[in-house]
C-alpha cells in the first residue's frame, strides 16, 4: 500500500509539473514578434460578465430572450480553475458569451441548484433556454475551441427552436 501511494504521489507530480519534458531556455529560442518561435502567440484577454444569482439571471434571460450560460463550478476545484484562466478568460470567448446571459453557481454553496441541475461533477456548463430547459452541456476542464463549438451549437439550437 505504501508503494502504491508514492506511485501516486509520484504521478500526480509528473502530471503537475510537466516532469519528463526538455525544458526551455531562452538561449535556445528565437523571439519572433512577442511569441517565441514554435509557440502559440498571447492571447487577449477577455471578462465574462457573470451573474452570481440564478433566479435573477433565468428572468432576465426570460425578458431578453435570449440563452442562458450557467457554470457550476467549486472553489476548491482545480480544472475549475484552468477552465476559468485557459477558457473563460479568453476575448473570443468572452466575446462569445454575450449571446448568453451567464450565470454562475457554486455548486457547494448551493446543492439545490447543482441538484436541480443534475450536475454531479465540476466544472459543469450547462446551455439553457430562457425557461430553464437544458439544451446541452460540457463536462470537465475543456479547450476553448470545444468551447466555442459548444457555445456556437447552443446558439442554433436556440434559434432553431425559436
Amino acid at each position: 500500500m505504501r508503494n502504491l501511494r508514492r506511485w501516486a504521489i509520484a504521478c500526480m507530480c509528473i502530471g503537475a509539473f510537466g516532469c519528463g519534458k526538455p525544458a526551455s531556455t531562452p538561449q535556445n529560442l528565437t523571439q519572433t514578434g512577442g511569441a517565441v518561435e514554435g509557440e502559440a502567440a498571447p492571447v487577449e484577454r477577455g471578462e465574462i460578465a457573470w451573474s452570481y444569482d440564478f433566479e435573477a439571471g433565468l428572468a432576465a434571460a426570460k425578458e431578453a430572450n435570449k440563452p442562458v450560460m450557467v457554470d457550476v463550478f467549486a472553489t476548491w476545484c482545480a480544472p475549475c480553475k484552468m477552465l476559468d484562466e485557459n477558457v473563460f478568460s479568453r476575448a473570443d470567448v468572452a466575446e462569445a458569451s454575450k449571446s448568453f446571459v451567464t450565470i454562475r453557481v457554486d455548486g457547494d454553496k448551493y446543492p439545490e441548484i447543482r441538484q436541480q441541475l443534475n450536475v454531479n461533477s465540476y466544472p459543469t456548463v450547462l446551455f439553457l433556454t430562457p425557461e430553464g430547459r437544458e439544451m446541452n452541456r460540457s463536462m470537465g476542464s475543456v479547450s476553448y475551441d470545444i468551447m466555442l463549438e459548444a457555445m456556437g451549437k447552443a446558439q442554433e439550437q436556440f434559434a432553431e427552436g425559436q
